[in-house]
């Protein structure tokens, strides 16, 4: 956990494509044909895709919870569109035997146009060898 300090991330840019929509079903077992009917993404897979890449960013240690989500959303993004996602770690704090990680992150369009935006809490073990 001494790695993390505050600032920005970038985590990363990818097309929404459809494999990345079938993946996000069958994670969720949603079989409805909506998304596909209308070309678009269901909203909670960006801000599942940005959270896991998030989780990536840090190399977190197992035991750690994501424990608190906001999200505001500003448009759908359709099939084939590339986003953006940047994360600014705006909290870190120590509690007993937990780190607690506050994170916000938009994810963008190409245009610049903010998709979604939101507001994370992280709460990650501390080791033993960090001397807490």
């Amino acid at each position: 956990m001494a790695a993390i300090k505050q600032g920005t991330l970038n985590l990363g840019r990818w097309t929404v494509d459809r494999r990345f929509l079938e993946g996000y079903l069958d994670a969720t077992f949603d079989a409805s044909p909506i998304y596909e009917e209308l070309g678009v993404v269901p909203p909670l897979a960006l801000a599942a895709r940005a959270i896991g890449a998030l989780l990536e960013e840090l190399s977190l240690p197992a035991g750690t919870v994501h424990a608190a989500q906001e999200l505001d959303y500003k448009r759908l993004v359709k099939l084939g569109e590339e986003v953006t996602c940047m994360a600014n770690l705006s909290r870190l704090s120590t509690r007993g035997d937990w780190h607690f990680i506050a994170v916000s992150f938009t994810m963008s369009g190409k245009d610049g146009q903010v998709l979604v935006g939101g507001k994370s809490t992280v709460l990650a073990p501390a080791s033993e060898s960090e001397g807490d």
